[in-house]
């Protein structure tokens, strides 16, 4: 019996494998998209229930930034916690020290904590858990090009730490979690996306296209802010339909303002669209 064989009567005798692996191949297919957050979550749901997932960054040179928050706890006290972490006690994380090592692996899991109880600093220790409701939690480190994703995964008070057998289900499935984390890290800063911390608010994403409509270039000028909103959204790829969803307006409203700032601009197509911006970004 051949291999391949042996994989067709799995998925036939073992239809729960199949599932999971139909999601990851949705996971997969999110990597470098905005939905890419929700579906991390949909597929640990589907191994084991994450109540707090918080993804940070760490350059070569040791500094933290966050790159997203899925979280049953209200948004308000997750991205507090985020910006805490990055801003100021980061260097107090026990895993600080196993993180800054990681040079020559791809991946590494750190150790397991339950109860949130040991290896803390009291500072530490009280603002991120005693008063948020973490109670269990695994992590683990990927490595990216310019540095590493630190990737944590929590349970909320009101369920229960991990038994033997989550902790295992997790474990197993945190390699392809993290490998995907770091990927997803990588894809959108080459598509334009760069995450920073801007002090005062947790993380703003912002895009190449974004610097180049809304400051950068003086041709853009002309345009209201909602039609570089629109030209933004039709140089990152997005649909008609799309921008209407991400701008909370009709898709008629959409093609007026794509018609008017192409007016404006003297340009009839999205392809003209693209060449008016990289010509100003050859210039600039």
């Amino acid at each position: 019996m051949t291999a391949r064989t042996d994989f067709a009567n799995l998925m036939k005798n073992c239809p729960a494998t199949a599932d999971l692996l139909a999601e990851v191949a949705k996971l997969t297919r999110a990597v470098g998209e905005e939905i890419f957050e929700g579906r991390m979550i949909d597929f640990l749901s589907a191994v084991v229930p994450v109540d707090h997932c918080v993804v940070f960054t760490y350059t070569n040179s040791g500094e933290a930034g966050h790159l997203f928050t899925h979280s049953r706890m209200p948004a308000d006290a997750a991205e507090q916690l985020a910006r805490a972490y990055v801003e100021k006690f980061h260097t107090e994380d026990p895993n600080y020290q196993d993180i800054q090592k990681l040079e020559n692996k791809r991946y590494h899991t750190l150790e397991r904590r339950q109860g949130m109880s040991q290896g803390y600093d009291p500072a530490y220790k009280n603002h991120f858990f005693d008063s948020s409701g973490l109670i269990d939690k695994a992590a683990a480190v990927g490595k990216v090009e310019d540095g590493k994703v630190y990737c944590n995964f929590y349970r909320l008070a009101g369920s229960d730490t991990h038994t033997d057998d989550e902790w295992d289900a997790l474990c197993a499935v945190m390699p392809l979690v993290t490998a995907l984390v770091a990927k997803h890290y990588e894809l959108s800063k080459a598509r334009g996306l760069v995450f920073q911390d801007n002090g005062s608010e947790n993380i703003i994403r912002k895009s190449i296209v974004h610097n180049m409509v809304s400051s950068d270039v003086a041709a853009f000028d002309v345009l209201t802010e909602r039609e570089k909103q629109v030209c933004e959204r039709i140089l990152l790829g997005f649909t008609t339909a799309g921008i209407g969803l991400d701008l909370d307006i009709a898709p008629t409203s959409v093609a007026t303002y794509r018609k008017r700032a192409y007016a404006k601009l003297n340009i009839s197509s999205q392809n003209e669209l693209f060449s008016l911006c990289l010509r100003n970004r050859r210039a600039s």
